[in-house]
């Protein structure tokens, strides 16, 4: 559980003031998430789903849908209880396509100075706040995902193809998105 602010928001600076998440990094994707989220409980998420690779539209049924749509809500809980591993954030393939959606997004609304203004500007500042390329190395274990979205790669997500075998690829294909990667098993369950 994560500790609020009086605004509701969590207090990244306690979760994430030493740690290679910057707290200004996590309130920008925490509220990233929470907003892509919002869109897709209010019947808008349409527009988040025409950024999936062209493979994963396919299986783009109204229970995927539904499943891939809980990630993000998922993703900012995560956020904002205070990762101890980074690369914890995302424990399937559905997380890992899901945070490179907010990643980028993030980095558009950056530019476009959404986050100018208010209590992640009244956040200590640090130079990696706004590194949404670096970021990525400290998330996420691998790209592996990214291969998805090249054309030229069509099928990379078939278990059978030479490829995945060679590459050692897990859950690529948009049927195993939300099988939980075998080295994540621990990640959502209470210590014991």
């Amino acid at each position: 559980m994560s500790e609020s602010r009086s605004d509701g928001a969590p207090d990244f600076e306690r979760l994430y003031g030493a740690k290679p998440l910057t707290a200004g990094m996590a309130a920008r994707l925490w509220t990233v998430a929470t907003l892509i989220s919002d869109a897709f409980a209010d019947d808008m998420g349409e527009i988040w789903l025409e950024d999936l690779p062209v493979v994963a539209k396919r299986y783009a049924d109204e229970a995927f849908v539904a499943a891939f749509a809980a990630r993000f809500e998922i993703l900012a809980e995560r956020i904002a209880g205070g990762l101890q591993e980074m690369t914890d954030v995302a424990t399937c393939t559905a997380d890992e396509i899901a945070l490179h959606m907010i990643i980028d997004r993030a980095g558009e609304l950056e530019n476009e100075g959404f986050f100018d203004e208010g209590w992640i500007d009244a956040l200590d500042r640090r130079p990696k706040d706004t590194d949404f390329v670096g970021i990525k190395d400290t998330l996420f274990e691998d790209l592996d995902a990214l291969f998805l979205f090249d054309p030229a790669l069509d099928g990379v997500e078939d278990p059978d193809s030479e490829a995945y075998q060679i590459e050692g690829f897990a859950n690529l294909h948009p049927r195993d998105w939300f099988k939980t990667f075998e080295n994540k098993q621990h990640v959502d369950r209470p210590a014991e």
